[in-house]
Parts: C-alpha cells; structure tokens; sequence
C-alpha cells in the first residue's frame, strides 16, 4: 500500500508508516472518539444507544462514527433499521503495531 509522493515517485515505507500512524492519532486524538471506542469495548452498540451512554448529541455521535470509520476503526453491522456498530480489533491492534514501530518501542 505506498501512495506515490507529490514529485511522482512512491513514497519510502518510512513514509507511509508515518502518514498512516499520523492519521490514526488525529482520529482518536479527539475525546469524545475516543470515549466512542472505549463504549464500544464492552459490545456492539447502535448509535442511539452510544449517544445515550455519551450524553453525546445523535448527530454528533454520527459525526465521530463517521470519523472512526474512515480509518476503518469500526466495524457496522446492519440489522434491520439499525446499525450497530463495534471495534475493529484487528485495525487497531496494526495501527498499534505501526506505531510502537515508528517509536521504536
């Protein structure tokens, strides 16, 4: 997965370790995604039930799932009407891994 850089060529895996890592802390950087993935921990969760645990506003809960899914952070479940939503472990547990290696941890 290397993205080609502005000049043209490909980026050094460095690069886009870097980039990914980077990213992923922007996206949970921000508390109330966060608290998201922390509630989602204990099982899957619709949005109702998440805005109700997070007294979050619903469209703001909408807003932060969005965020989170677009890391692919989580994994959406359709059934019926409702979408629940849960950690995608397997994701975090890379993004995790990439960086305690760009730390060298």
């Amino acid at each position: 997965m290397t993205k080609k850089a502005k000049n043209g060529g490909k980026q050094s895996p460095e690069a886009v370790k870097f980039s990914q890592v980077s990213k992923f802390l922007k996206i949970v950087s921000d508390e109330n995604r966060l608290k998201i993935l922390l509630v989602l921990e204990s099982g899957s969760l619709n949005v109702t039930e998440i805005h109700n645990k997070l007294k979050l506003p619903q469209n703001l809960t909408s807003h932060h799932i969005s965020k989170l899914k677009s890391l692919d952070l989580l994994v959406e479940k359709r059934e019926g009407v409702f979408r629940h939503y849960s950690v995608n472990t397997k994701n975090l547990k890379e993004y995790n891994r990439l960086f305690k290696e760009l730390m060298k941890i």
